[in-house]
């Protein structure tokens, strides 16, 4: 193999990135450029994990070295990694985008050489947020800690480079868990991005929560953003917002659409009048409420901070009506109180004081909270509303979502929701966007992100708009003359709107007319609009946004296939459904679990016989999280062939002992913190905690429990031996 693995070299090649942005309406286009620089006199494989939105379409890749441009291809995963380790064996410069999670991407670059820089652009569009009269642009820049659940592979199957080995619970954790950088290296992975905005109406006010831009304006319409300095460290997601001028002036309905061969797409963008009952006077719902709070190790600092902030904004928004539960989660979970109780002031009072006094510790085992929430929910629907009315389930989850085994949450969502809702906020500089929009679809609700503490109160509020107001549901699209089986819709089937929600649907026409309505239901009450979608805008890019909704609710499907089917018919579906997902993504050009983009370099670079090393660009970690509530980690960056010194269950950082292979590592968390306990009496007497799962136990009280009662099965075994002895000599005394 021309001896690639021959050295470990530490060393890890210098990484900057530029970011361009082009949006247009609703369809925002990016390029974005790494440039890989090899410091060392050794051949390298420079590896890099880095995030981009969860629904983004990437479709191409362009590698530079010497002047010397190839663009990359398309394949089945499989295929571009063969074609990908061929031209690395044989010396040749080659780059790799592979997709670990919709939200989580590699690129690997072989046969870097001594001082070498090689350049590798990738583009991908993404549908724009707006909500609430507001467009959000949402770009994250870097992979935080995960925690990784399960017992420990002996062996790396899945072949990454990542600090964590890959368990029976996350197959892959090796490829999504880059190296951090040192404590003492500072920040790194400097970034420049430019966006330039078309709006498509007069702009309003331009904000950046969590960075400092510089805004210019060519005309009314028209805004060009740049980041405020020329090496901004990625360690926080890039936000940015933007509203009309005129608050009247927002877009109530729009259509774009794209000419690919011989199929038109298209993209509608409607808000129905009557969304969040606008109009209507309907009455506020009853509801249960169920708060599940992540005080996790990640979210110790500002996250927490954050997360309790907005509870407590919750909680005062709670009427007479509503009752409310608390989970609180880490390693283990605790209910505040086992059953929903009446919002009254005095339950309040106690409830604000239990969120305050939290703190943050031990790993994120979201699912078993999640699952307690869930049959909270059950437990509690015989109890009627007041006046009849129909009480609402409602389950408000605020974490971080700093988890690897996204899809084991997503599947016990979608298979036990319900008729109840869940709506997710997801806290920090760098939630898992992934994990935070997918949950709230599987729940039926709308999700919610606070990057810095001075939105919290504008975030929240948006929020209980929508959970104190009935969802516009079961909308459909409809076409005359039976236009509807032959237009391929995606979402299918369309999500609940609510307030301040537009409907979005992605479309294949095949032909169909332009004359569609649009219908839903609300409060009971039915609702019909027409629309027609001649005209509109052309837009480069929505065939792509299509296949990407096609793609992601095709693999909903397949994660949740065993749901509804016996063993071996889910079996047989995911394949068919794998296949019609490679069709997809082959057909349009497209990035996806299982197709990547390969370039390979014609030209010869590393000497056949001089070995080569595969170093992991280390990232950084994010703003506002403490290092000290992390654990597990190695701080330095390990070469790819070097084992993993922490095999098991981990949260990040903190460097720990080194655990045996296939052993899982040992989660220290006092399930009742110190500040929580006089808060969890004074709720509940006597209420206990819930015990943590396997991969969080504390093994050393176990095992002095367990010496325990081999103690006292001796004493018993002992006293038993004597016993029927000092019967006989008693006689017909009796017992004692």
């Amino acid at each position: 193999d021309g001896g690639e693995g021959a050295a470990q070299v530490r060393a890890v090649p210098l990484l900057g990135t530029d970011i361009k942005v082009h949006i247009s309406g609703l369809i925002a286009r990016y390029a974005v450029t790494h440039r890989f620089r090899n410091p060392t006199a050794h051949w390298t494989e420079a590896i890099y994990t880095y995030p981009l939105p969860p629904d983004s379409a990437v479709d191409r890749l362009k590698m530079t070295v010497g002047g010397r441009v190839t663009l990359g291809q398309i394949k089945e995963r499989a295929e571009a990694r063969r074609l990908y380790t061929a031209a690395k064996s044989a010396g040749r410069r080659a780059s790799l985008v592979e997709q670990q999670r919709p939200n989580i991407f590699t690129t690997a670059v072989a046969n870097l050489g001594p001082g070498e820089e090689v350049i590798v652009a990738i583009e991908f569009q993404e549908r724009l947020a707006f909500r609430d009269g507001q467009f959000t642009l949402r770009l994250p820049l870097v992979v935080g800690p995960r925690y990784i659940p399960g017992r420990a592979h002996a062996v790396t199957f899945a072949g990454g480079a990542g600090w964590a080995q890959d368990t029976d619970r996350v197959p892959d954790a090796s490829k999504i868990t880059p190296p951090l950088r040192e404590d003492g290296a500072g920040k790194g992975n400097p970034v420049t991005l430019e966006v330039a905005l078309a709006a498509g109406f007069d702009i309003g006010k331009i904000t950046s929560p969590g960075h400092d831009v510089i805004v210019t304006r060519p005309d009314s319409g028209r805004a060009v953003v740049r980041l405020d300095g020329d090496a901004v460290p990625a360690d926080r997601d890039f936000v940015l917002r933007w509203a009309p001028a005129e608050a009247g002036a927002a877009p109530q309905a729009g259509f774009f659409w794209e000419q690919a061969g011989d199929d038109t797409y298209g993209l509608l963008m409607l808000m129905p009048p009557v969304s969040g009952g606008a109009g209507l006077a309907l009455p506020r719902p009853a509801r249960d409420v169920t708060f599940v709070i992540d005080t996790s190790g990640s979210m110790k600092g500002t996250s927490l901070t954050q997360a309790k902030d907005a509870l407590v904004m919750a909680l005062d928004r709670l009427t007479l009506a509503d009752r409310f539960r608390i989970i609180r989660f880490a390693s283990g979970y605790s209910d505040m109180t086992p059953r929903p109780v009446t919002a009254d002031r005095a339950a309040i009072d106690r409830a604000k004081a239990y969120v305050r006094g939290l703190e943050a510790e031990g790993g994120t085992e979201i699912s078993n909270a999640v699952t307690a929430a869930l049959a909270g929910l059950d437990s509690g629907a015989e109890d009627a509303a007041p006046e009849g009315r129909t009480r609402l389930q409602q389950i408000v989850l605020i974490t971080d979502g700093a988890v690897g085994d996204e899809d084991r949450l997503l599947s016990l969502i979608k298979g036990r929701i319900g008729a109840a809702r869940l709506f997710t906020v997801g806290i920090g500089s760098a939630p898992n966007g992934f994990l935070m929009t997918r949950a709230a679809r599987a729940g039926r609700g709308t999700y919610t992100f606070i990057q810095a503490a001075g939105e919290i109160k504008e975030r929240m509020a948006e929020l209980f708009l929508k959970l104190e107001r009935p969802a516009l549901t079961d909308v459909a699209l409809t076409w005359p003359q039976g236009g509807t089986h032959t237009v391929e819709v995606w979402p299918r089937p369309l999500p609940d709107l609510y307030a301040g929600e537009p409907l979005v649907a992605l479309m294949k026409l095949n032909g169909a007319g332009p004359e569609l309505k649009v219908s839903g239901r609300l409060g009971g009450r039915f609702w019909e609009q027409s629309v027609t979608i001649t005209g509109g805008a052309a837009a480069p890019g929505v065939a792509g946004l299509w296949g990407r909704e096609k793609i992601r609710q095709l693999m909903a499907n397949m994660r949740t296939a065993s749901l509804h089917l016996e063993p071996t018919d889910a079996d047989a579906a995911r394949v068919d459904i794998r296949r019609e997902i490679v069709r997809t993504a082959l057909d349009i050009g497209l990035v996806s679990k299982f197709t990547s983009l390969v370039a390979v370099d014609t030209e010869p670079g590393r000497p056949a016989g001089t070995p080569m090393a595969a170093a992991q660009v280390p990232v950084n970690l994010p703003a506002g999280q403490d290092r000290a509530g992390l654990e597990g980690v190695p701080a330095a960056p390990l070469p790819t062939h070097a084992p993993s010194p922490v095999p098991g269950p981990q949260k990040t950082m903190a460097p720990t002992a080194p655990v045996p292979a296939g052993q899982a590592a040992t989660l220290a968390f006092d399930r009742t913190d110190p500040a929580m306990r006089p808060h969890l009496a004074a709720a509940v007497s006597g209420t206990p905690l819930m015990a943590a799962p396997q991969t969080a136990t504390p093994a050393h009280a176990y095992m002095g429990l367990g010496l325990l009662f081999v103690i006292a099965a001796l004493a018993i075994l002992a006293l038993g031996w004597r016993g029927p002895r000092r019967r006989r000599r008693q006689g017909s005394e009796g017992a004692d």
